[in-house]
């Protein structure tokens, strides 16, 4: 690993454990703060950092950057998480059961919560009372907004002058996706009303996913957007923190087991070596596997590299090239032109939700096929404004899916075959 991601990983590890900061002195401090804003660590090291200005010799400019952005984005997660607490109080008022999960779940395993910053907070209702939760939302003040919404996760903002506060509403797990994967992940119940935990945060009590559940939909999420957007190291300090404080309580055993119906075993595996060697992550962790230099490579460079080296790219989740493979309609081991055909012709069974109307009346596909090209041309003009284009937004994918490949998380078919027996 080259000395700059070395120095990112040690400026992460002064920022959750207080080590001490030993950089290479090799790294350009412009590149060193660009880095953690993208790994949207920036107020988590602020502190470290501040109190060794001078030996570190980080310029001026960069530390006035480093206390106005961290400054900005803690005071407005102190206004999220005060509307949290609200949400939560009322909730308990009406007898709601609101599931907080993701972001809340881990940001209190952090130094201050306020400096693990997150766009938005995730809570799951069930179906039953989904309406219940919205009108909640409403009377707290939340108007919906159609910018990020899925079928099953309405969205509500609330502003208050500079503060914000967005509200993505749950009644499922898995959001829209519908694949065989899904059926995999529905099948281990995570969200079962028997395995909820009552958690703590800022003096108020919530109900939350079970700790080894909530560890296994934590992977997913990474899974999830490594596959379409790309992950930021705040993930790798997430898991690091969740693991290490709750190791006794997971039940690696099932965490394991899960991976493996998942495919996820081989990322799993890769990701605990790296929080180990570079996170502090306890050596305790019963995982371990056979995860090569390159993998690890790989992925470390997926994370904190270039976008053209690593194959990020923005709106991902908006172009949804690989959501076929994340539903898991297919296999890989195709054709480049099948592979094409099917980010871009897909069959009903491999369309996204978007477009339902396709999957429920097959005789409407080519309308779903131009829907999609449409769509495609839209993003393509806007990008082309913006010095994007789709041209090389599709060959990043085809980055990304090789490193899916390098992990082993492509194919499911032969575990969901040996399920039924076949």
């Amino acid at each position: 690993m080259n000395k700059l991601y070395e120095d990112v990983f040690a400026l992460a590890r002064a920022g959750i454990w207080g080590d001490e900061i030993k950089l290479s002195g090799e790294s350009d401090w412009k590149v060193l703060y660009e880095k953690l804003r993208k790994s949207k660590l920036l107020p988590l090291t602020l502190n470290a950092v501040s109190k060794r200005i001078e030996e570190l010799n980080i310029p001026a400019e960069i530390m006035d950057s480093w206390k106005k952005d961290s400054s900005s984005k803690v005071l407005n997660q102190m206004y999220k998480y005060s509307e949290i607490k609200k949400i939560i109080a009322e909730g308990d008022k009406r007898n709601l059961k609101l599931i907080m999960f993701k972001g809340i779940g881990v940001a209190t395993l952090y130094p201050d919560p306020n400096q693990r910053f997150s766009s938005d907070a995730d809570i799951l209702v069930y179906k039953a009372e989904q309406s219940k939760a919205e009108e909640l939302l409403r009377d707290l003040g939340y108007f919906y907004t159609d910018e990020g919404a899925k079928e099953h996760v309405p969205v509500f903002e609330k502003y208050a002058g500079p503060m914000f506060s967005k509200i993505e509403l749950h009644d499922c797990l898995w959001e829209d996706y519908e694949g065989k994967q899904a059926k995999v992940l529905e099948s281990l119940r995570l969200d079962a009303e028997d395995t909820l935990i009552k958690e703590k945060f800022m003096g108020s009590e919530y109900y939350s996913l079970g700790i080894t559940e909530h560890f296994i939909y934590q992977i997913f999420h990474i899974v999830k957007h490594l596959f379409f957007e790309g992950i930021s190291l705040r993930y790798f300090t997430d898991v690091s923190l969740f693991a290490n404080k709750y190791k006794d309580a997971i039940n690696w055993d099932r965490v394991v087991e899960s991976m493996k119906l998942l495919h996820y075993e081989r990322f799993l595996e890769c990701i605990v070596v790296i929080c180990k060697e570079y996170l502090n992550m306890s050596a305790d962790i019963p995982v371990n596997g056979d995860v090569t230099e390159e993998m690890k490579d790989l992925l470390i460079e997926d994370v904190l590299g270039e976008k053209e080296q690593s194959g990020n790219v923005d709106m991902y989740e908006t172009i949804n090239f690989l959501e076929t493979y994340f539903m898991r309609a297919s296999a890989v081991k195709e054709s480049k032109f099948q592979q094409r055909r099917k980010q871009i012709l897909p069959l009903p069974s491999e369309l996204h939700e978007r477009y339902s109307y396709a999957k429920k009346c097959p005789v409407l596909l080519p309308v779903a096929w131009v829907h999609r090209i449409v769509f495609f041309i839209g993003y393509a003009i806007k990008g082309k404004k913006k010095g994007k284009n789709g041209t090389e937004a599709m060959r990043r994918s085809e980055v990304r899916l090789n490193l899916m490949k390098k992990l082993d998380l492509m194919d499911t078919d032969k575990d969901l075959k040996n399920q039924k027996g076949n």
